[in-house]
């Protein structure tokens, strides 16, 4: 037989839960708010940018990726991909997950969103072909942040996937 908790315990433990959660919430809001002023002031932006620890990712409201990172370089070789010659794409059709196709949407009106358990991430970009899950599910988490321009206009978005 379990063990029964009080509603007092049961409020600490819920307590303590939102306390974590807002923590964490307040870490990528800092890390995303100086991603934004990096990108604003274009200074050591694509130096950074490429130094991220993470797969990064840079893309237009048409869905076309402007900049990725060395990073996500080296993700799509270790799936056996290579970046396309070209600019890559995001193609909608290659998306399963509907949390992640609803961030790709909402997040040019202005919203950020963090994404957990993603499955096959990398295989939304043109040129990537899907991958097994079973083989390599590394990154399943992801931060989808708006990048507005001098004059509050949002001209190019950001992926940035976490292990």
């Amino acid at each position: 037989m379990g063990v029964i908790k009080t509603k007092e315990q049961l409020l600490e433990e819920l307590t303590e839960v939102q306390k974590m959660l807002v923590k964490r919430t307040e870490i990528q809001g800092h890390m995303i708010r100086k991603l934004q002023l990096l990108i604003a002031n274009e200074g050591l932006f694509s130096q950074v940018i490429d130094l991220f620890p993470y797969p990064l990712v840079i893309f237009t409201p048409q869905y076309t990726l402007t900049m990725t990172n060395k990073a996500f370089d080296a993700e799509i070789k270790t799936l056996g991909m290579y970046p396309p010659e070209g600019p890559a794409r995001i193609l909608k059709r290659k998306i399963n997950d509907i949390q992640l196709a609803a961030a790709l949407k909402g997040v040019f009106t202005g919203k950020t969103y963090f994404i957990s358990n993603l499955k096959n991430p990398f295989s939304m970009f043109s040129e990537i072909a899907e991958y097994s899950t079973e083989v390599y599910d590394r990154f399943n988490k992801s931060v989808i942040f708006p990048v507005p321009n001098d004059d509050s206009k949002i001209t190019h978005s950001v992926i940035a996937f976490m292990p």
